[in-house]
């Protein structure tokens, strides 16, 4: 027989009063809501101990009612922390309070004379889904749901051995929830299974309904050559990473009267997405692409996001254009934005445009080339890119000296076989190249951002709130340890602070240690109708425009000017409920990327059992340490057993493992010698043990 859980049982009976407090219940209408065989004696018990602790009221006759007086507060859970909703302010419950509770999940809470956190009650999330193995145990069926410490009961027929699944919780009453099977992914051991039970985790669609499909097909390429600019003729290139199928953005070049003219043309997406169509109404669904370790899920159909609206080289495109001009000294003169019509007349890579910046040559060698054959540049070309190059180097110092952060954070990308199986690693770094396109990109969303402002209508912001003032203070007290003399939290400019300790790091075996600390310290940029400035890159005004195939807030920004250019009544409804819906998608987008780099992380390392590296610690809890390796930056944890010549202990207030007789003590960037141990590509995670 299935235990019931005490502490789920009541948030249950008390969800029942705290949504529907003006009504009265009797014993048998609240057995009936609980559709549980429930003792009639036990429950009235409980109900008592409900009106003996005031959170109902006896009304008579055994009656029962909400108790009016009782003061509840309003929470939602994130993480296993609970935040209130109208302060902010978080609690770290204890697990029993959590028992039956889904992260995301709307909470009614109080705090007890001794200041613990008491969970009252909650609301359900609608279909709660999950992804996990069907295990068939003594005639019990239930799904495993990986890092998790509970099971998804099922009642199927059908069997599903070595099968990953989809499935939701119906209710939680018991130990373990009761739920459904609602798709079947394929064999556990399938590369393909295994993304998409990443992208089936995060909720994140990868499958394109028929009818937007069709749809797609059906736009027609209509240039409204009369309504543009026309820049045709005017020198125009892409660059971009070499594996890029769709292309957001172009550069146009040209120098007259000593100024030089440079043209940011983005597709223009909303000229053939209609709003409110079938198109876009999947587009909103989905808020933006989703870039995997192995493969990109498009927010639009290929058909467009490759082909339609992408700035294909030597194909006539609708685009909406930000001209900049510049003085000889590179100082910004004029600004304007247009919608235009362009044909690109080159497409290159990173690497190609980097070789250009980099020699004094037209000719770009095959070694670098997306071809691999060697490459002719026209003249007019190559003088056009290393001006860029000067023109991105000089707002980027201006950016500098305004106190814009910048991490220069090395990524570890892995090379796939066409099963989509890593077979080696590289690391992917950011060069002249990339700042170049991220300079001029910047520049394009401030523009359009300050014509918003401008206009006095309503638009779409990129936010990025001040950081954590605890976590700057942790890194304060990490960096002392190191022997940095800098001091962020009393900072009056933290920006340049930690601009300055970014800088210091640079090549050191701590940079990626403080690097991560950093980040984890900022707030998280999003999307909102309301202003509030960029803190990170030192924007008063900042938007998402320049990738309109990509995120959906910048298809919205496109509109919005279309109608601001066109002097048109702006009627966008429900615009901040839009903007937090993109922001949520963006996060998950975000934890699906993770997931899928830890995924070929594991994989990597499945064969590199017995084999030891380098490594760095990375993080520290209570159950031991997290270690990244130093030449490919996989990461794994090593159990406190694992450690050797002693019996280790977390010391909380130092974030340390200390050794019970010999002291010995590891800290956050320590260097250590691991050896891996097991890989488990199921719960995405490699174990670790530290030599001698």
């Amino acid at each position: 027989m299935r235990k019931i859980v005490p502490e789920i049982l009541t948030k249950k009976i008390l969800s029942l009063f705290v949504e529907n407090k003006k009504k009265t219940y009797n014993i048998k209408q609240i057995r009936f809501f609980l559709d549980y065989v429930i003792d009639f004696k036990v429950l009235k018990n409980i109900l008592y101990d409900f009106v003996k602790y005031g959170h109902i009221i006896n009304t008579g006759n055994d009656k029962f009612k909400f108790n009016p007086s009782l003061n509840l507060l309003k929470g939602r859970i994130e993480r296993r922390l609970l935040i209130d909703i109208d302060t902010g302010i978080e609690f770290k419950p204890k697990r029993r309070e959590l028992r039956g509770v889904f992260d995301k999940e709307i909470v009614y809470y109080y705090i007890d004379k001794k200041s613990n956190v008491k969970i009252f009650s909650h609301t359900p999330r609608h279909e709660i889904r999950y992804v996990g193995k069907v295990i068939e145990d003594h005639h019990l069926s239930y799904v495993k749901i990986p890092k998790k410490d509970f099971k998804i009961i099922i009642n199927e027929n059908q069997s599903y051995e070595n099968e990953l699944v989809v499935v939701i919780v119906n209710d939680w009453i018991f130990e373990n929830p009761d739920g459904k099977i609602i798709k079947t992914l394929g064999d556990e051991k399938e590369h393909n299974t295994q993304i998409h039970a990443i992208l089936e985790e995060f909720n994140l669609p990868y499958v394109f309904p028929k009818n937007v499909l069709k749809e797609a097909k059906n736009i027609k390429v209509e240039n409204d050559r009369k309504k543009r600019v026309d820049y045709r003729k005017e020198l125009t290139f892409t660059i971009d990473p070499v594996d890029a199928k769709d292309f957001d953005d172009a550069i146009s070049f040209k120098i007259y009267k000593g100024n030089f003219e440079v043209g940011i043309h983005i597709a223009d997406v909303s000229h053939y997405v209609l709003k409110d169509s079938i198109v876009d109404k999947e587009a909103i669904k989905r808020a933006t692409s989703v870039y995997l370790s192995d493969r990109v899920v498009p927010m639009l159909p290929e058909v467009l996001s490759n082909d339609k609206c992408s700035l294909n080289p030597h194909e006539e495109k609708n685009v909406f254009s930000v001209f900049i001009t510049f003085d000889s000294a590179f100082n910004i003169v004029k600004k304007s934005i247009n919608k235009s019509i362009i044909v690109s007349d080159e497409r290159f890579s990173y690497q190609e445009a980097q070789f250009i910046i980099d020699n004094e040559t037209n000719k770009i060698s095959k070694e670098k080339t997306i071809l691999k054959e060697e490459k002719v540049v026209k003249k007019e070309i190559v003088k056009a890119i290393k001006t860029l190059n000067r023109i991105a180097e000089n707002l980027k110092r201006k950016r500098a000296n305004k106190g814009s952060i910048f991490f220069n954070k090395e990524e570890v990308r892995f090379k796939v076989n066409n099963n989509g199986e890593p077979t080696g690693f590289y690391v992917k770094k950011q060069k002249k190249a990339n700042f170049l396109i991220e300079e001029l990109m910047l520049l394009a969303n401030v523009t359009v951002a300050e014509k918003i402002i401008e206009s006095k209508k309503r638009g779409v912001f990129r936010i990025h709130d001040k950081p954590d003032e605890k976590k700057i203070a942790e890194i304060d007290s990490f960096i002392k340890k190191l022997g940095y003399r800098i001091n962020i939290s009393n900072s009056k400019e933290p920006n340049k602070t930690i601009n300055k300790l970014l800088e210091l790091i640079e090549g050191k075996p701590e940079k990626n240690i403080i690097d991560m600390m950093v980040i984890r310290a900022m707030s998280k940029a999003k999307y909102s109708s309301k202003n509030i400035g960029h803190f990170g890159l030192m924007f008063e005004n900042y938007t998402h425009f320049t990738s309109p195939i990509r995120r959906y807030p910048d298809l919205i920004v496109h509109r919005l000017i279309n109608d601001i250019i066109n002097k048109k009544n702006i009627t966008i409804n429900d615009l901040e409920s839009l903007c937090l819906h993109c922001s949520t998608m963006e996060e998950r987008a975000t934890k699906a990327e993770r997931a899928s780099i830890k995924l070929m992380q594991v994989k990597y390392m499945s064969d590199k059992v017995g084999y030891s590296y380098d490594g760095v610690v990375s993080g520290i809890n209570e159950r031991g340490l997290f270690v990244e390796i130093k030449n490919n930056k996989c990461e794994g944890f090593v159990r406190m057993k694992d450690i050797p010549n002693d019996f280790f202990d977390f010391n909380r207030k130092t974030n340390t493992v200390i050794g019970q007789n010999t002291l010995e003590e590891y800290s956050l960037g320590d260097d250590v010698r691991i050896e891996v141990i097991k890989t488990n590509v199921e719960k995405k995670h490699i174990d670790f043990k530290i030599l001698d």
